[in-house]
């Protein structure tokens, strides 16, 4: 079977029997952003509630392709492998003018990395996060539950809940929305969102067939059925293929998603690909693109993620992994919050990362998105040209591999600390994500070694002594969660009771890191700061400003 969309009974919760309810944390939506929101905080101790509209997880594939860093996340919420056991990987790439093929697109990962581009169904990825969620304690979701008012004030939020017996208030110390684009909370907070939306639309359609075709992305620019629109076409696990068809400008939306009219199309899609058409429609819908971002993350105790927070075009596959993002950013700084190890003002960081990130995002796509809506004829005559060209001048890669974009870095953010930044020549700058690497002997990996907390990455290397271990000791034991791992030499952490990885020479490799180097990590894996020489005064005022520790003193 695909997929059993079996409606979730309702279950009355305390606060419908009188007996009271709070939070450390309410989640408003039950989608992927709000299920890993949970897993996230729940990593650092933190209690979560997730308040859920419907009555049923996510029907069709929806946000279907994962990137590598997602699925790194995923790895750190402890459903990646899960996700794995179901998922399709790929790396590869097709683009076609017409019935011609005028480019191909690899992005196959570096050899040092786990995990590529990966396709799993939204409806998949819920069903399995809500069974990690249903395994512990730390987090619940409530189904059947629809926020329709809040009030807040200097301590918290109070969410009155709607459900099939009855209302409810909810109180929590901090909200998490992650409620989409047309959820509620954006509404009641009194924020709007800012930036473009493109009229253009396109048909989205879920098929169950054995076609066999080498598994990857295929994007058709003006098929003979379709001229001057664009379809998109990827494969996805259980036999599931995706086809999007952009509608033309003067066409009913409506209209063009009656059975009849979305058969038509599919079946000259086969037949454009010379392929018998046998299939089984799932579902159908429909996607318009926009470029959106509320104006700030955290409105006082609400903070927003994933489409809740802003709206990314679906080109290069960017949506769902910004949430997956947003997530990731958030947790750590809302968990250190509520254990009362950082200032709140910590939570201001959210919003200069993450916007600074989707901000990057979108000027990225608007050409792309530009480039296969065609808004205006003039566009459209342009892109006709552009493609005539492009079957023998191979100067368009850029448009057509929206995956291959640079990583954001935060390279602006408060909490980036003092450090040898500049006197590395390569290596993985202040604000990047740092790489994963394999053990020089064994399965394990770098990732491993992550958890909730702060890490410290030590190049002893063999000749590496212990003179600066005892200082990183104490930093281990102080109120910031940090832990010390000490890279080539495995006597020495033993030594002193830290742990170690051996990476080889290839980690050291990767990040441009002779003995005596150190590199500071924060816990969503990003370089808070790192040093060509050990600096014991350096590493503490860094640590603390990563925190965001008040007075700045460990």
């Amino acid at each position: 079977m695909y997929f059993n969309w079996t409606p979730i009974e309702f279950r009355p919760p305390p606060e419908l029997r009188g007996e009271g309810g709070s939070a450390e944390v309410v989640i408003v939506g039950g989608g992927p952003v709000g299920l890993a929101m949970a897993l996230g905080l729940a990593r650092f101790g933190v209690r979560s509630i997730v308040v859920e509209a419907r009555g049923t997880i996510s029907e069709g594939s929806r946000a279907l392709a994962m990137s590598r860093r997602s699925m790194q996340i995923l790895d750190q919420l402890g459903v990646g492998e899960r996700f794995m056991e179901k998922a399709l990987t790929w790396s590869a790439g097709w683009t076609y003018y017409g019935t011609q093929i005028v480019h191909e697109m690899n992005i196959a990962s570096p050899a040092n990395e786990k995990h590529g581009q990966t396709n799993l169904q939204q409806c998949w990825a819920e069903q399995i996060m809500l069974d990690r969620i249903q395994a512990q304690d730390l987090a619940e979701v409530r189904f059947h539950s629809k926020v329709v008012a809040l009030r807040s004030d200097a301590d918290g939020v109070t969410l009155r809940v709607s459900t099939p017996e009855g209302d409810y208030d909810l109180r929590a110390g901090y909200v998490v929305a992650a409620d989409g684009p047309r959820g509620v909370m954006r509404k009641l907070a009194g924020i709007e969102y800012q930036g473009a939306s493109f009229a253009q639309r396109f048909v989205i359609n879920d098929i169950l067939t054995d076609i066999s075709l080498p598994v990857g992305r295929r994007l058709f620019f003006s098929p003979p059925y379709l001229p001057g629109k664009t379809v998109l076409m990827h494969k996805a696990p259980f036999g599931m293929w995706r086809l999007d068809f952009q509608l033309m400008d003067d066409q009913d939306a409506e209209e063009e998603m009656r059975p009849e009219k979305v058969h038509a199309r599919i079946v000259e899609h086969f037949k454009l690909l010379g392929l018998p058409a046998e299939y089984q429609l799932l579902l159908t819908s429909m996607y318009r693109a926009n470029a959106l971002s509320l104006p700030t993350y955290n409105a006082g105790r609400i903070l927003f993620a994933g489409d809740a927070a802003h709206q990314v075009p679906i080109f290069g596959g960017r949506g769902v992994n910004h949430g997956y993002a947003d997530t990731h950013n958030l947790a750590w700084k809302l968990g250190m919050v509520m254990r009362g190890i950082s200032d709140a003002r910590i939570l201001d960081s959210y919003t200069q990362e993450r916007r600074g990130a989707i901000l990057d995002t979108l000027a990225d796509l608007s050409k792309t998105t530009l480039f296969i809506t065609t808004p205006s004829p003039g566009l459209s005559l342009m892109r006709e040209a552009v493609l005539s060209l492009s079957v023998q001048e191979a100067f368009l890669d850029q448009l057509f591999d929206p995956y291959a974009s640079a990583p954001y870095n935060y390279t602006d953010s408060p909490l980036n600390g003092p450090s040898e930044d500049l006197l590395f020549s390569g290596g993985t700058a202040v604000g990047a994500v740092i790489p994963d690497c394999p053990a020089a002997v064994g399965p394990a990996r770098l990732y491993d070694l992550f958890g909730p907390h702060f890490t410290c990455l030590y190049f002893a290397g063999s000749a590496g002594d212990g003179t600066h271990l005892p200082e990183l000791g104490r930093l281990c034991k102080g109120a910031v969660p940090l832990v010390c791992i000490v890279v080539g030499n495995a006597d020495l952490a033993k030594e002193f009771r830290l742990r170690s990885f051996d990476g080889g020479p290839l980690l050291a490799d990767l990040l441009d890191a002779a003995p005596g180097a150190l590199y500071l990590l924060r816990p969503d894996n990003r370089v808070a700061a790192r040093w060509i020489n050990f600096d014991s005064t350096g590493i503490g005022n860094a640590l603390a400003i990563a925190a965001a520790i008040s007075g700045r003193s460990l």
